[in-house]
């Protein structure tokens, strides 16, 4: 007996539940925005280019699920950005786990390579909170968007996120006040 099963792409199948003709404007009016969001979070401008591609891959096949509102689709993508983000975050980390450990088993000397500027106190401030704070913390200072859409955005609870947000801000004075305390 044979299977008459065979595999389709997302575009043999497309979702009749969404405008086509206002997702596409949509994702273009917002790709500058979180190019700069990107930009602004990973180390080079291809690694933020390969998180906007990421990003909207992933918001085409969603693309039923993307409200068709401007305000809610921005902060329904700022979402998924994040996402994207963080599992950059962490490939980033593995990919650094294995060089450090190929360098320790190896005896490899890191001579001539040279750090990013990291003099500047708020960066120094920023590094030093939790991933998730951070990225609370520059959702709404860089983003402009409110601490609960922010805390939204994360996954957070409205108060959760507002806790959260207080409590960075403090850290982030602390610190600030006080520089060069390594």
């Amino acid at each position: 007996m044979t299977s008459s099963v065979t595999e389709e792409s997302p575009m043999d199948n497309p979702s009749p539940t969404i405008d086509y003709a206002h997702l596409s404007p949509l994702l273009r009016e917002l790709m500058p925005e979180l190019l700069r969001y990107f930009g602004r979070r990973v180390p080079s401008a291809e690694d933020a280019a390969d998180c906007l591609s990421e990003t909207m891959t992933v918001l085409w096949r969603r693309r039923a699920a993307v409200p068709l509102e401007r305000e809610p689709a921005r902060r329904y993508t700022y979402g998924v950005a994040a996402n994207v983000l963080r599992e950059s975050h962490r490939g980033r980390a593995r990919q650094f786990a294995l060089t450090e450990r190929l360098v320790a088993d190896y005896d490899i000397t890191r001579d001539g390579v040279v750090e990013g500027d990291t003099d500047s106190d708020l960066a120094r401030a920023l590094s030093a909170l939790r991933q998730l704070d951070r990225e609370l913390v520059l959702l709404v200072a860089w983003e402009g968007f409110g601490v609960g859409e922010a805390g939204a955005i994360l996954g957070l609870s409205d108060q959760a996120s507002r806790a959260r947000y207080s409590r960075a801000r403090a850290r982030l004075r602390r610190s600030l006040a006080s520089p060069g305390d390594d």
